[in-house]
């Protein structure tokens, strides 16, 4: 099963902005929410995609779009 089925609305919208090269900080202030919010969903996403780092939740990340893309093509 695709790991990032499981992230809830809100997790993807946070690994979306990580992806999109943001600090935390930077997500707190675009979703009007605190750091400490966003240190959750993310504690939540690495958990769920079994990594320890926001580099390796972005590969996954990536790697999804990428396989969706060529079932496209």
């Amino acid at each position: 099963m695709n790991e990032l089925l499981t992230l809830s609305p809100q997790e993807k919208k946070m690994l979306e902005a990580l992806s999109d090269g943001s600090l935390y900080k930077e997500i707190a202030q675009n979703y009007n929410i605190s750091i400490n919010t966003v240190k959750k969903h993310l504690k939540n996403v690495y958990r769920k995609l079994n990594v320890d780092k926001r580099s390796k939740a972005v590969e996954k990340l990536i790697a999804a779009k990428n396989a969706s893309t060529e079932v496209r093509s």
